[in-house]
């Protein structure tokens, strides 16, 4: 990543409500190459673009929210953007609220930040960008704590594959990173299709998306990361 791609990222447009309001794994696709940032009390951004994220859906056993509304997930019930942030292992993972009661996992991400580290897995990434507990319940479309910017340029490609760190419908692939990123978590999906086509958003004054479409390429390859999974 060079430094006018971060600068680039960084200076995108800011994600609308529209956007997170939309079914959960588009949103998830779609946020592979966003940026997100994070204004510390200090002043301080700290900045990621996102190569991995993994999706939490309606009837989904793995789901926080899967037998409803508690006072642990209850963020997962408001606004689409709606941050939700959990403790789990002595550790914070963070997730935007799609649709009630549905969220994307944040799982690893590219740093834009000198100094940053290795946001590799759900847990590395809420610690590098400072993310804590006392961030459940952050809107990051209106909210001046966090914002998640549009991905620029061109389509990228995008692999699926099961989800990692968690015991139950862990088969489903729902799980989705960059073809290629030496960022993504491990273990990676395959360097070999089928892969899906994802175009940047389009807005007036929303965010949509175009249709996406499915072909076979080989990745560019890239070193093994660290990082393991938090869980959910």
């Amino acid at each position: 990543m060079t430094e006018a791609s971060s600068s680039r990222l960084r200076e995108g447009r800011r994600l609308s409500r529209p956007f997170f309001d939309r079914p959960t794994q588009r949103v998830a696709r779609e946020l592979l190459g966003a940026a997100v940032v994070v204004v510390g009390n200090d002043g301080r951004e700290r900045a990621v673009r996102l190569v991995e994220t993994e999706a939490y859906v309606h009837d989904d056993p793995a789901n926080h929210a899967y037998r409803g509304p508690t006072e642990r997930n209850r963020s997962m019930f408001e606004r689409p953007g709606t941050l939700y942030v959990y403790r789990i292992h002595q550790v914070v993972c963070a997730n935007l609220v799609t649709r009630p009661g549905e969220a994307v996992l944040l799982r690893a991400g590219a740093p834009l930040s000198p100094e940053l580290g290795r946001p590799v897995g759900p847990g590395r990434l809420c610690r590098v960008l400072g993310l804590t507990l006392a961030d459940d319940g952050v809107d990051a479309v209106t909210g001046g704590r966090l914002r998640v910017l549009a991905r620029p340029g061109g389509a990228v490609l995008v692999a699926a594959a099961p989800r990692v760190g968690i015991r139950r419908a862990a088969d489903r692939p729902l799980r989705f990173a960059l073809v290629g990123s030496p960022w993504v978590s491990r273990p990676r999906p395959p360097a070999v299709g089928p892969f899906s086509e994802v175009s940047p958003t389009r807005s007036r004054g929303v965010a949509a998306s175009r249709r996406t479409r499915t072909t076979r390429r080989r990745s560019s390859g890239g070193g093994r990361s660290g990082g393991r999974s938090a869980g959910r």
